[in-house]
């Protein structure tokens, strides 16, 4: 393409031309454009490729670092443009991560590691110049894109912010085509929409479990089924959604101890998006699993506890396979979480539990942490933006039973592998909540039973941590009471509770329970 300036000085240098024939360059005014082709790109009276020139790469005067190399456009801190990263869509995001990122550049390859800031995010390579990414949470401000591949290293600075956003109470309530309590598996898709699958009609009844699911679709507000059940009932199961954008769904209708299964507890699906049904996977578990917990892996793999079985196992996508991991320490409904340099913490459990472990998904190897500084079970957990990991309330105590509920937090640092109790506290104790983290890197602390032993003290009240500031502050209650539920932060920053239903009462609770994420 070719592009002239029609300036003053340049037509007054075309009337000499015309005049006195043609001027060489070297005699052109300052201010007279050069007309370039092929691409290029008039810079300071010369045509550059900005494709490839450090002093002008992806523009006139934006100039690399030394050291960079321009590469598609953009600076980046490699060997050499055969391995970059050169494009991130979208280039920000909410700071309690879980959004999904697409990776552009060259020389990818499967086994390729991504990291966002020092957070490690899940990764899955669709071709050599494509990935696509889950975001990690991380800390407010630009952070740095690099990847890594047999050696090789490639960074392009700042590329990646982290925003926060507000949330815009009070609560609504949306209602569910199913009564489905008692934690029914969760997951947030890559479209934005809810995955809620399995529950019970009647809590802690397996008999009264389900093989159904629904879809909440934020943009359209509304709950639609999915198309088809899945292969077993399900209760007190987990969801997770993979790299290439299915979900797992693990976990079934059976009491901790494996009584009163309703189903086979082997069988696992794999939901389809695009087609809003359930496939059970090539294999089943290596294991049954009552009360699972799951975590989505760097590398595209699916780590699985329960609290049924001390061993642990991993699910590849790319095989529909499990394998088993040994592993010799019960957490009977402790926690599992991914922490931000990739590996997994899990710990707690019945009994005043407080053991805990990470396991490495670089080398699926698993190694004692910590310990707690107090037992729980029944709690719930977060990995923050700081890297840090919140332990939120529980039971001190528990059998299976509501015993105990604590107002205490603790952390986890992944430098020292060690958690420290935190000197600020809930103002509710509380066991079997919900939490969420929530995009301006705080945490919402939702429901739970409050008092020892009684399956009537299920509260509405909802706390605010703040991990950063150090505070606890409340906030706008639920609309009813709840317990033995999940809850989600949305792809926009909205929060989503789902399930519930106390012991001792003949019928879960219908609705969903939405906090708008409002302005960005």
């Amino acid at each position: 393409m070719r592009t002239w300036y029609r300036t003053a000085g340049a037509l007054a240098w075309l009337a000499l031309g015309s005049c006195h024939g043609s001027l060489d360059v070297g005699s052109r005014p300052p201010d007279v454009p050069v007309a370039c082709d092929g691409g290029t790109l008039a810079c300071g009276g010369a045509c550059v490729d900005p494709t490839g020139d450090p002093a002008n790469c992806g523009g006139c005067g934006t100039a690399c670092a030394s050291g960079a190399l321009c590469c598609a456009g953009a600076c980046v801190e490699t060997a050499a443009c055969s391995f970059a990263v050169t494009a991130i869509d979208p280039a920000q995001g909410w700071q309690n991560g879980g959004g999904w990122i697409r990776l552009g550049g060259a020389g990818f390859t499967p086994g390729m590691k991504a990291f966002v800031g020092d957070g490690r995010a899940p990764l899955s390579v669709l071709d050599g110049t494509h990935a696509i990414a889950q975001l990690p949470p991380g800390p407010l401000g630009a952070q740095d894109v690099r990847i890594a591949a047999g050696g090789a290293s490639a960074i392009r600075r700042g590329a990646f912010r982290y925003v926060a956003g507000g949330l815009d109470p009070p609560w609504q309530q949306k209602p569910l085509a199913t009564v489905r309590g008692e934690d029914p598996g969760v997951a947030v898709l890559q479209d934005g929409r809810v995955l809620i699958a399995g529950g019970t009609r009647v809590p802690d009844s397996t008999a009264d479990a389900l093989d159904t699911a629904e879809l909440y679709d934020r943009d359209t507000d509304t709950v639609s089924p999915a198309a088809g059940p899945m292969s077993v009932p399900r209760w007190q199961d987990a969801a997770i959604t993979l790299l290439d954008g299915r979900a797992l769904v693990v976990g079934g209708a059976c009491h901790y101890d494996l009584t009163a299964c309703n189903g086979d507890p082997t069988r696992a699906d794999l939901f389809d998006p695009a087609t809003n049904q359930f496939a059970p996977t090539a294999s089943p578990l290596m294991a049954p699993r009552a009360y699972p917990r799951v975590a989505l892996l760097p590398d595209g793999r699916v780590l699985i506890a329960s609290a049924n079985d001390p061993s642990l196992e991993v699910f590849d996508p790319a095989t529909g396979a499990f394998t088993l991991i040994p592993h010799a320490v019960a957490h009977v409904f402790g926690f599992l979480v991914r922490l931000r340099d990739g590996r997994a913490l899990l710990g707690g459990g019945d009994g005043g539990n407080t053991a805990a472990e990470v396991f490495d998904p670089d080398t699926d190897l698993v190694t004692p942490v910590g310990p707690l500084t107090v037992g729980r079970s029944m709690l719930t957990a977060h990995t923050l933006p700081d890297g840090r990991v919140l332990v939120i309330g529980g039971s001190s105590q528990s059998a299976g039973g509501i015993t105990d509920p604590l107002d205490s937090l603790e952390a986890f640092d992944p430098a020292s592998n060690t958690f420290s109790a935190l000197p600020y506290k809930l103002a509710t104790p509380r066991t079997w909540q919900a939490s969420a983290l929530v995009r301006d890197g705080t945490v919402l602390v939702m429901g739970g039973y409050t008092l020892h032993g009684q399956c009537s003290s299920l509260t509405d009240l909802v706390e605010q941590v703040d991990p950063v500031a150090g505070a606890v502050t409340p906030f706008p209650n639920l609309l009813n009471a709840n317990c033995e539920w999940n809850a989600t932060t949305l792809l926009d920053g909205s929060v989503l509770g789902v399930g519930g239903g106390a012991c001792g009462t003949s019928m879960a609770l219908p609705d969903l329970d939405f906090l708008s994420g409002g302005p960005g």
